[in-house]
């Protein structure tokens, strides 16, 4: 037996304690008279109790006094820090932008533009064997990074001819030096 079927929306509201104002002094007096409104009311409320949670202990409710205001700032350090983040990428494309600007006409001119064949500075080039890749400046450079003194053609030339006049005939390699 259910409740009547113009209250059966109000019993289940009144079980619940959300039924309120004139709505809910119209339920009571019709519950006074009506057993089987009497019944849902009690049904709904007792299977209402079975799923109620417990009454909270002290130490929950201490744990979620804070806890909206904790969220929130929790919430707000993890948008701050992804704004960051943003904002860091954000500025490491605008310089790498910038930079491309900057060098990139230059580069382009340097990889359009032929090469320019070294001036023969009479020093190494004429000694070069054609297979080599090196030129004059690269030469220059690496014997001033070196210390030594500039080679001239002839002390070349003669060291490829198999003319060993910079090593002593009596050297033993396994000599100290």
């Amino acid at each position: 037996m259910g409740a009547c079927v113009e209250y059966e929306e109000q019993a289940s509201l009144h079980a619940a304690g959300a039924l309120e104002g004139e709505e809910a002094t119209r339920f009571r007096s019709h519950l006074e008279s009506c057993a089987a409104c009497q019944a849902e009311v009690a049904s709904t409320q007792a299977l209402l109790g079975l799923v109620a949670l417990p009454p909270q202990t002290a130490i929950e409710a201490r744990a979620q006094e804070g806890l909206g205001a904790r969220t929130l700032s929790a919430w707000r350090r993890d948008q701050a820090r992804r704004w960051m983040g943003r904002r860091a990428l954000g500025s490491l494309a605008a310089v790498a932008a910038v930079v491309a600007l900057m060098l990139g006409p230059s580069a382009l001119e340097r990889l359009r533009a032929p090469r320019a064949v070294a001036p023969d500075t009479g020093r190494v080039a004429q000694t070069a064997a054609p297979g080599d890749d090196l030129d004059a400046e690269t030469v220059a450079a690496f014997e001033a990074w070196a210390g030594l003194e500039p080679l001239d053609a002839d002390a070349l030339a003669s060291l490829s001819d198999g003319e060993d006049e910079l090593v002593d005939g009596d050297f033993d390699l396994g000599e100290a030096l």
